[in-house]
This record gives C-alpha cells, sequence and structure tokens, in this order.
C-alpha cells in the first residue's frame, strides 16, 4: 500500500493544463497519480455553431460538463464575439469546474456552480420557469441522461439538445494502470472514481492488485456512487459537490 497517496481516475485533461484535484492535494502532502479513463471525440460542431449564430432562438444554454464548453469553443473559435449574444441570457453549468470553465473560455457567467448533479440543477433553472419562454440550448455527449430534460418538461420549460462528443474507454487504460502501480503490485491509499464509466472500464484492472481491497474508495457524487455500489465495493466516502476541496475534506476526515 502506497501510503499518503492518491490515485484519481479521471477522463482526459486539457493538454497542458493543470489539474485541480492534482494540485490542491499535492500541496497538502500526498502523492498523486492520475489515470485517464475516458477520451472524447467531439462532433456536430457546425449543428452548434449555427444554434449559436441563432441566439434569438434560445433563452440561454446550459453547459452540464467542461466538455461541452470545449465544444462551444470549437464551434465559435474564429468568431468569439459571438457569445457575447448570450451573455444576458439565462446560462447554467452543473458544478463549479464547468463554472470556471465556461467564464473562463466564454466569459459567460452561469448559475448552478453548487448543483453537484442534473437534478439539482434543474431546481435551480425552474426558479426563473417564467422567464424561459424559448428553449435552452443543451449541448451535450452521449452518455446524458434524460433527468435534466424529464425535471424541466414537467414543468414546460423546453431543452433543446445537440450531441457535441463521444465518451469513449480510454484504449490504454490498462497500461496507464500499469505504470501507476508499478505493474499492478502497489495501489494507492485512496482512490477517486469520477464516473460510472470511469468505474467499469478501471475496475477490472485494480481489483486483482494486492492490497486494492484495503484502498479508501472515494466516489465523485451520488451517480458515481451508485455504479461502485452494483459493483459490490465498500466505500470510504462521497463528496457533496464535485471539486477538489471536497476530495481533500474527504481524506483528511477519514
Amino acid at each position: 500500500m502506497l501510503k499518503k497517496s492518491v490515485l484519481l481516475l479521471k477522463s482526459q485533461k486539457d493538454e497542458g493544463a493543470n489539474d485541480k484535484y492534482e494540485d490542491l492535494l499535492k500541496s497538502n502532502g500526498f502523492k498523486v497519480c492520475q489515470v485517464k479513463t475516458l477520451i472524447f471525440d467531439f462532433k456536430n460542431i457546425d449543428w452548434l455553431k449555427d444554434k449559436l449564430l441563432n441566439s434569438e432562438k434560445y433563452a440561454g444554454i446550459v453547459f452540464s460538463s467542461p466538455r461541452c464548453v470545449q465544444a462551444v469553443c470549437l464551434a465559435i473559435e474564429d468568431n468569439r464575439e459571438v457569445m457575447d449574444n448570450w451573455q444576458a441570457k439565462y446560462n447554467y453549468v452543473v458544478g463549479e469546474a464547468t463554472y470556471s470553465e465556461a467564464l473562463e473560455k466564454t466569459g459567460l457567467r452561469c448559475k448552478g456552480k453548487e448543483a453537484g448533479n442534473a437534478a439539482n440543477l434543474a431546481k435551480i433553472i425552474l426558479q426563473c420557469k417564467d422567464q424561459l419562454e424559448k428553449p435552452l440550448l443543451f449541448p451535450h455527449g452521449n452518455l446524458k441522461t434524460d433527468t435534466l430534460k424529464n425535471e424541466l418538461g414537467k414543468e414546460g420549460v423546453d431543452i433543446e439538445g445537440v450531441l457535441v462528443y463521444e465518451t469513449i474507454p480510454n484504449p490504454g487504460i490498462e497500461a496507464e494502470i500499469k505504470r501507476a502501480t508499478n505493474d499492478f503490485s502497489n495501489i494507492q491509499e485512496y482512490i477517486v472514481f469520477f464516473s460510472p464509466s470511469g468505474v467499469y472500464s478501471s475496475l477490472k484492472f485494480l481489483k486483482d492488485i494486492k492490497d486494492f481491497s484495503n484502498a479508501k474508495l472515494i466516489a465523485i457524487g451520488p451517480v458515481t456512487e451508485n455504479a461502485m455500489l452494483d459493483e459490490k465495493l465498500n466505500i470510504f466516502g462521497v463528496t457533496k459537490n464535485p471539486t477538489p476541496q471536497d476530495v481533500l475534506d474527504l481524506i483528511l476526515q477519514g
């Protein structure tokens, strides 16, 4: 067991970008290893661009992940002022990471950074339901659930989805886990799962590692927690919000 060490099982990060989870944990004395569980294939960018150019048709936009923000940036890369037309609209995000990405990359100050999942975001959006006379534009990935659409639909709020990326299991995950665990011989004290897909794609390689059963497993949010419970895993803790500070707090409490 690699004491005071953390294995982050995350989707791929932006090239050249620092990882906030890794930075915070390292600054608090933890050794951190990161394995990409998922990679992303962007698509329908021209279709998204057309919708962004026709902002008058929408009440606002919903970003459910940093990848959705990235897709918008790809769509408007030669015409960034397009987002000026969205500034005064009802714009939303799920979580702090997506909020920061949207603010930095598009200039939009969105509501919902305290929402850790789609159900919570729906409640926030519905606070303004009387003003949402037009659809909300919803760029999304292929693994989205229907929670947001269903919850808003019950109250007559329309949401117009466009598939902008597909999430694909990292074909090199076995090699990355092998490197992170010293050829499958030693496991980190803490393992953080960020998504159900990450659970399913990594578990078959982790289960046979010595001391895996003694590792402290952390879930980012209730959806990931449910996937871990389905796999009969003992969960050390579940973050209330998908933030680096929540992960650190869980570890320090233990």
